[in-house]
């Protein structure tokens, strides 16, 4: 059975989880603000904790998005850089496909997984049952003032800062359980993580997944 690490943000916090024989054995967590600084030495920490040396493990699976730019952007330049010098398989997860997957409802045969893209916009995914419609970004008025008069289970960070446009637009058909979700657990990311491996699925270097451009690119 493959030993592996996983690797997460959840806007506030960056996290790391060591997986052995499918079981997470230890897991840290730093505020994202030392992500550059810290990463590799907690990491490090979290190895010699369980004497692993990165050579010991299968894989990594990392979170590439979307999420704050610059966090992501530190988070994959430390684990694109593991790889460059141990030739680590790295395997990268859609954070919004990672959220719907974990929270999906099959009550419901709609469903809403927004993030906070910051400036009023969200990266949004759109689901109909368990088929995933529609990805993207956009600005959360526009959004939900397109959306069709049907109950839609909303999930995520975003949904709970723009919950009181969602509730006066979409009413009832708006369906926002208490406590909302914010976004996928790490343990979400080490599963599909180990998903993709068992199907050969781990690539090189890794890149984020923005669904738009930072106001530098543009």
């Amino acid at each position: 059975m493959p030993s592996y690490i996983a690797v997460q943000n959840t806007y506030d916090v960056f996290q790391i989880a060591l997986f052995i024989n499918d079981i997470l054995v230890g897991k840290k967590r730093e505020d994202k603000h030392y992500t550059s600084k810290l990463f590799i030495p907690i990491l490090d920490q979290l190895l010699q904790e369980h004497n692993i040396r990165i050579n010991d493990l299968d894989f990594c699976a990392v979170n590439c998005g979307p999420g704050p730019f610059s966090t992501l952007r530190s988070i994959l330049a430390s684990v694109n850089g593991i790889h460059a010098a141990s030739n680590l398989p790295l395997i990268g997860i859609d954070g919004l496909e990672a959220t719907f997957l974990e929270f999906y409802d099959k009550q419901y045969d709609h469903t809403a997984v927004l993030l906070n893209a910051f400036n009023n916009e969200v990266y949004y995914l759109i689901a109909q049952e368990d088929t995933i419609l529609s990805k993207g970004y956009q600005k959360i008025d526009t959004f939900i003032y397109q959306l069709h008069e049907k109950p839609i289970h909303f999930i995520g960070n975003g949904v709970t800062l723009h919950q009181n446009l969602i509730k006066q637009t979409l009413g009832d058909n708006a369906i926002i359980k208490d406590p909302n979700p914010s976004m996928c657990s790490i343990e979400m990311i080490g599963k599909l993580g180990l998903e993709k491996w068992y199907n050969d699925q781990f690539t090189g270097y890794l890149m984020p997944l923005h669904l738009k451009k930072h106001a530098v690119e543009l």
